[in-house]
């Protein structure tokens, strides 16, 4: 009997690991079997989604971060939003949402896209992405993938014919350096997956999640559905 597992949002299909079926259903077993980390960085994306809205303040900002729960939760969300929000500081950006919608692929798989706004500016549509993790974060061809992703899947289908471009930031620490550090990247600097690579890395995972779902290798337990951001409809 399968399991009733939720897919993964985009940014962890761009992290599984893995070139054979076999890898990448291991990598997703232990995906699965993870307990999580006791916060999120919901709260430094809301604040930075603040600050490209035009809240220029960093201390303001940063006050939301002191309602989590934990102190590793405070300290994590602080990070990240001292490092992402000035990115939005002595700019005049329009921040906007689209509908909820999910990415499909596969036979039944739908992913999170984890987008939690676009904004203008100077006249062309940005879709923002944050990549927030310290560590075991995305890679630049992993963050590339994810970049693929939102362009052919949402730009290219919502806005085509406008003027487009991402813009992504990376908050975690660079390979071989100890302390976070902002990175900013376009689609001027983000080469984008062909789309026979992409098709073939998304039938592979496809089929690594559904296999998965029918191995009786991951843990029964309660799963949290993570509850909709009713401002960030393209988040969950």
């Amino acid at each position: 009997m399968s399991i009733d597992l939720p897919t993964p949002p985009v940014p962890d299909l761009a992290r599984a690991k893995g070139e054979t079926l076999d890898e990448v259903i291991d990598w997703f077993v232990d995906f699965y079997n993870q307990h999580g980390a006791p916060f999120n960085y919901r709260r430094a994306t809301r604040a930075t989604r603040a600050g490209y809205r035009g809240l220029h303040e960093i201390r303001a900002l940063v006050a939301g971060c002191l309602a989590e729960k934990t102190a590793i939760g405070r300290t994590a969300n602080t990070d990240v939003v001292n490092l992402a929000a000035p990115l939005a500081f002595g700019r005049r950006t329009q921040v906007f949402d689209l509908s909820p919608r999910r990415f499909s692929f596969g036979r039944s798989q739908r992913s999170a896209y984890r987008v939690p706004f676009f904004f203008v500016e100077n006249e062309i549509i940005k879709l923002y992405f944050l990549q927030p993790r310290k560590a075991a974060g995305l890679t630049f061809d992993e963050l590339c993938m994810v970049a693929t992703i939102v362009k052919r899947y949402l730009l290219d289908v919502e806005f085509y014919g406008e003027r487009c471009d991402i813009e992504f930031v990376d908050v975690g620490v660079p390979l071989g350096a100890a302390n976070r550090a902002v990175r900013r990247y376009s689609l001027a600097t983000m080469p984008l997956w062909s789309e026979r690579r992409l098709a073939d890395r998304l039938t592979l995972i496809a089929e690594a999640l559904e296999m998965v779902a029918r191995a009786d290798r991951v843990e029964r337990r309660p799963r949290l559905r993570a509850r909709p951001e009713p401002d960030m409809p393209l988040f969950d």
